[in-house]
């Protein structure tokens, strides 16, 4: 089971409630962590999400609010002993941000912290996960990221291996494994005894974007689609300008995309007097299955479940 969790949702400057972007996706004991805004350290740590599990960071662009938390996250892993190595991906400028505060504030640490430069069409892959980064249209070089789990064989059925008289041991093993086998004289191949393998389960992340077809192709068909909404529609003419987009614009691409769930992200201060409020009507008139993503916000995602557990009273 995937769990979702919302670190911090705020749009360009941090308020009493709302920190600036991060979300965190736990899967088997892995997190991927998505940007690192402003004091995402303390947020990690209220989620409990702990300091010394494998950890891939992808950053969707450079600009502050998505990378200011990265140095302070990194020193407290490091001043708490954190030993396991992590990776962190971005774009050739990332590397330069990391490098220069190293440099300047001394920043070290306990264990090893690649950065890498990817390129917009990069994939990662590890045990059935897959994070493909894609171009998506900002101010400059930014990404977008769908995660994607993937498991590559159905439940295997012991009765119908015995039914073709397969004894139970290593001939099992390969055919779980999505081996054919030879016995006496024919081949059984894994699908006549195995299910086929379930449909993937994808969570897309939008990051700052101006709606585009790469983030509407990359979209279709997601679980969960985490998608930026700074303005309402009467501030359309500022979000294209800066870059962003407005509630409807992302409702439109979840509709059309034919996702299962959007969760409103990144949505200016100026609505939070409000509480949000313009920002949610606006999608869900779109499209009804909408939420607006909170701080400590938890989502459960499976094949068979979903649920979404309210942050704490803040």
């Amino acid at each position: 089971m995937f769990e979702i969790v919302f670190l911090g949702t705020g749009g360009s400057i941090p308020t009493e409630r709302r920190n600036l972007p991060a979300i965190a996706v736990r899967f088997q004991g892995k997190i991927f962590l998505f940007d690192a805004g402003e004091d995402v350290q303390r947020q990690y740590v209220k989620a409990k999400l702990g300091l010394n599990h494998p950890l891939y960071i992808f950053i969707s662009h450079i600009h502050g609010d998505h990378v200011i938390g990265l140095p302070g996250l990194l020193l407290r892993m490091a001043l708490l002993g954190r030993l396991r190595p992590l990776q962190i991906f971005g774009s050739e400028e990332l590397i330069k941000y990391v490098k220069a505060i190293q440099d300047s504030i001394g920043l070290a640490t306990t264990f090893e912290a690649n950065v890498y430069g990817i390129p917009s069409d990069f994939v990662f892959e590890d045990d059935g996960i897959k994070v493909r980064a894609f171009p998506v249209d900002h101010r400059g070089p930014a990404l977008g990221f769908e995660l994607t789990y993937e498991r590559k064989r159905g439940k295997f059925h012991p009765e119908r291996a015995l039914a073709l008289g397969i004894p139970k041991g290593p001939l099992w093993h390969q055919l779980a494994s999505g081996h054919s086998i030879e016995l006496e004289g024919r081949v059984v191949t894994p699908d006549e005894v195995a299910e086929p393998p379930p449909r993937p389960l994808k969570i897309v992340y939008s990051g700052d974007t101006r709606p585009c077809d790469t983030l509407r192709d990359a979209s279709r068909g997601a679980d969960v689609l985490i998608c930026e909404a700074m303005y309402a529609s009467d501030k359309a003419d500022l979000a294209a300008e800066r870059g962003h987009m407005t509630a409807r614009q992302a409702a439109e691409i979840a509709r059309d995309a034919e996702v299962r769930h959007l969760f409103l992200t990144h949505y200016s201060p100026r609505y939070e007097m409000e509480d949000g409020e313009p920002i949610l009507q606006e999608a869900r008139s779109i499209f009804p299955n909408t939420v607006l993503a909170r701080d400590l916000m938890r989502v459960r995602l499976s094949r068979t479940d979903f649920a979404i557990e309210s942050p704490p009273h803040q």
